[in-house]
C-alpha cells in the first residue's frame, strides 16, 4: 500500500473494552451515585443499551458512567 493511501485511512480508535462486558450482566455506576443493573445488549460510541431484569430497556450516556462492575 502506498504512503498516500495509508495517510488517507482513518486512525483506529482505542478500545473501550466493550467486548469484555457486552452480553453480560453488569452494574453501571453513574456519576450521581445511582446504579443501573442489567445486561448490556449494545454499546455504541456514546451510549449503552441496557436490558434490566424487569425487561425494561434503558439507554445510558457513557459520559455519565463512572464505573462498570462485572460480577
Amino acid at each position: 500500500m502506498s504512503a498516500q493511501r495509508r495517510a488517507q485511512r482513518p486512525a483506529s480508535r482505542p478500545s473501550d473494552f466493550s467486548e469484555e462486558y457486552a452480553g453480560r450482566q453488569v452494574v453501571l455506576i453513574l456519576d450521581d451515585g445511582a446504579a443501573v443493573e442489567g445486561m448490556i445488549v449494545e454499546a455504541r460510541r456514546y451510549w449503552f443499551k441496557v436490558r434490566t431484569s424487569e425487561g425494561r430497556t434503558v439507554y445510558v450516556n457513557k459520559a455519565f458512567v463512572k464505573a462498570i462492575e462485572v460480577p
